[in-house]
């Protein structure tokens, strides 16, 4: 587990320009990092941050993660106040991204859909995609594309099954001990 505090870059946070180096900083915290099996981004002692500081830190570090080979498998955020949740659901909103509530254990941003299916697998903790699609009554493929989802935000893991021989890739997927 590694945590990355965000304070250090002010207790008000503003401009793209301080979102893109702290940013910056992160993805050499992660390129100087094995990979991890969490990474907790810190805002303990961030009193306010604006929405253009939260998409040029959060946004643009989501979609990076979202890219193949990251170094980290699951990622929270800790420590958001009133305010600084209020940035971070506005960025992740309109860039169609979520990220986990460290406190809360529930899905920020744009997760109106998602939201059942991350429940859903914090009650599983181990499952396959056909035992989600079993418990939330809906077809595989569209439980195969919510997990992808959640994988991609670092919400879930996911690791190759030695299931049966049926031709096709199998996994189990699991809720990351936050």
């Amino acid at each position: 587990m590694s945590t990355f505090p965000v304070q250090p870059y002010g207790e008000f946070l503003f401009t793209r320009a301080r979102g893109a180096a702290a940013r910056a900083d992160l993805e050499e915290h992660l390129r100087q990092s094995d990979v991890l099996p969490m990474l907790t981004i810190d805002f303990v002692g961030v009193v306010a941050m604006t929405n253009s500081f939260a998409d040029e830190f959060l946004g643009k570090f989501y979609t990076l993660l979202s890219a193949e080979g990251h170094a980290v498998e699951a990622v929270q955020l800790a420590g958001l106040n009133e305010e600084t949740r209020d940035a971070v659901n506005v960025c992740l909103q309109r860039r169609k991204q979520f990220a986990v509530d460290a406190e809360s254990h529930t899905l920020l941003g744009d997760a109106e859909v998602l939201t059942d299916t991350y429940q859903r697998a914090r009650k599983l903790s181990a499952f396959r995609a056909a035992e989600l699609a079993e418990e939330l009554h809906i077809s595989l493929p569209n439980a195969n594309n919510r997990l992808k989802r959640l994988l991609e935000a670092g919400a879930l893991r996911r690791e190759r099954s030695a299931g049966p021989d049926r031709g096709g890739k199998e996994f189990i997927y699991s809720v990351p001990a936050f």
